[in-house]
């Protein structure tokens, strides 16, 4: 059984997958090159919505690996 720093990283794990496969799909129609704060709400919903966390969660980790 997993204890809860495995489950932790899993999820972690998890979101930061599901965060790059939305950034790189969306990256083409982004004018400046990189998600601004309107297109990034959006994406962490949809990280949220995929993995089954909170948007606080997501934030969490999104904002700590990729400012």
């Amino acid at each position: 059984m997993l204890d809860q720093d495995q489950i932790d990283t899993c999820a972690r794990d998890e979101i930061l997958a599901a965060w790059a496969r939305i950034v790189a799909a969306t990256m083409p129609q982004l004018p400046f090159g990189k998600p601004l704060a309107v297109d990034r709400i959006g994406m962490v919903r949809r990280v949220a919505q995929e993995c089954g966390c909170t948007v606080d969660q997501v934030l969490e980790v999104v904002g700590a690996e990729h400012g």
